[in-house]
């Protein structure tokens, strides 16, 4: 194809696929969603394909995305988020669709490990097969498992919790399995889960939910929602909610890296979450030893008895890149629901306007758009059918089921990490030339905070997706017949 018939084809293209994408962008639940991205921001981002055949008019479109991988500065950031401000050890990205994607990796899952009492340098890379905590980025299988048993008319997401579970006897009998799912209603329990002795008096202190007085109208996110669905799922399944996801997700998609309890001679693979610290009021440090890897770091779920092989709902299950992108690309692809569920699980029941502020959206226990950008959001140029799934261990999953695009991070973000500072200590913090923030501990060890993980991550996730989005527009001008997939160490 010469140069001339190109820069054609890719106007033709250019102005169709920008049309696509805003009107996308605005099939959503919720009006006020709509229009976040302007058609002139489209235009912007899609320029840059444009200007690279311009400036290649010989590139072919292996050497055009490598040319707009290297302008993006994606590389850059990636490097800089683990080798200059060092927020997390390493960090894996993939991204794109089902026939084309990009893997770029960079730094360790293992710095270091515990002997005769000292922290000694240990270091493990991180590997396309790295296995990783998925803490919070759980929550997706269980909203997959309700609409899955919604599908099958054994439910009916609109019932009260207590139809199916009278032991929340504290939930009023209007809190149904959809204010639970959509995080329409603030609860919470008489004590901590967490401060159990056992499983069994965990659950007991679950059983004492109940809907909060003080109800915050600006942000109703909890992992307590989905506990009390594990139990919603189990009654009506019968069977443990572990068995389900593995019955109903992981044999239908061979996830074979995906597990609660991840197998002994699989857990070199994990990558080390262990030695996270947090800085108390007093200048004191909390440092965790035993989080090994394999032991989920959320505490409410090894309380609930996620060592012993109970799913908690909320968290504790570890998977791969691999898998996780492959159940993206499976809810695009209606493999395991309908199209119409997997719609659904980007509608939005919270969001209203509250003193001139719209609070969160959320969607199906995941995150959506969100009209404040402070709030963590799903990117705006995505359609409104986007959704995304973060983990609080350092996983998110992106999917958009209309542009058919999906992006997994994984990195092991508290693995010898200060991940919490008390205000009263905060300035106590040092920064240096490049942003690097440490904190001296008692002991006078320099350690490494990683608190704004979640923000600095998420400059890599957009400049990820743009690059998608204009991968896409260069198939539409080369059409691309063949599955293309390109990794890259840094």
């Amino acid at each position: 194809m010469n140069s001339v018939k190109k820069i054609i084809l890719a106007r033709y293209y250019f102005g169709k696929f920008v049309d696509e994408l805003k009107e996308n962008q605005n099939i959503t639940s919720s009006p006020i969603l709509q229009d976040i991205y302007q058609k002139n921001d489209y235009q912007k981002l899609l320029q840059e394909v444009i200007d690279a055949i311009k400036e290649n008019p010989k590139g072919d479109l292996v050497k055009l995305k490598y040319y707009l991988l290297e302008k993006s500065g994606l590389k850059n950031e990636i490097e800089k988020l683990v080798k200059v401000t060092q927020i997390a050890p390493g960090i894996i990205i993939d991204f794109g669709t089902e026939k084309s994607r990009d893997t770029i990796l960079c730094g360790k899952s293992q710095e270091c490990i515990m002997e005769n009492g000292s922290l000694v340098e240990s270091p493990k890379s991180i590997e396309e097969n790295t296995i990783f905590d998925l803490a919070s980025t759980s929550k997706l299988f269980m909203a997959i498992s309700i609409l899955k048993l919604n599908e099958m008319n054994l439910l009916d997401v609109f019932d009260p919790v207590t139809r199916y579970v009278p032991e929340f006897k504290n939930l009023d009998d209007d809190i149904t399995i959809y204010d639970l799912l959509k995080f329409r209603v603030n609860i919470g329990t008489d004590e901590r889960v967490d401060s159990a002795k056992s499983k069994e008096e965990a659950e007991q202190i679950l059983f004492t939910i109940h809907k909060k007085e003080s109800n915050n109208p600006n942000n109703a996110y909890t992992d307590m929602g989905a506990m009390v669905l594990r139990y919603v799922v189990e009654r009506v399944s019968k069977m443990p909610y572990k068995e389900f996801v593995r019955s109903v997700i992981l044999e239908p998609l061979n996830m074979k890296d995906t597990y609660l309890n991840v197998p002994e001679e699989k857990l070199v693979r994990v990558a080390n979450e262990n030695y996270s610290t947090i800085i108390k009021w007093d200048g004191t440090a909390f440092t965790r030893y035993d989080n090994v890897p394999g032991t989920p770091h959320d505490a409410k779920a090894i309380a609930m008895g996620a060592l012993e092989g109970i799913a908690p709902g909320h968290a504790g299950f570890f998977s791969t890149k691999n898998d996780m992108i492959r159940l993206g690309n499976s809810l695009i692809n209606g493999e395991i629901l309908t199209p119409e569920s997997v719609a659904s699980i980007s509608d939005t029941a919270t969001g209203f306007q509250d003193d001139d502020s719209y609070t969160r959206f959320y969607g199906s226990l995941v995150f959506l758009k969100q009209k404040d950008p402070h709030y963590l959001s799903v990117y705006p140029p995505l359609s409104g059918r986007a959704f995304m799934s973060p983990g609080f261990a350092g996983t998110t999953l992106y999917v958009d089921p209309l542009n058919k695009i999906t992006l997994f991070i994984g990195a092991p973000r508290l693995h010898n990490r200060i991940y919490q500072v008390h205000p009263y200590q905060r300035i106590n913090i040092k920064e240096d030339e490049n942003h690097k923030l440490t904190y001296v501990l008692p002991n006078g060890e320099e350690k490494v905070i990683s608190e704004y993980f979640a923000r600095d991550k998420e400059v890599i996730v957009r400049l990820a997706l743009d690059l998608v989005l204009q991968y896409q527009l260069l198939e539409k001008i080369f059409k691309k017949k063949k599955n293309m997939h390109l990794v890259r160490e840094l």
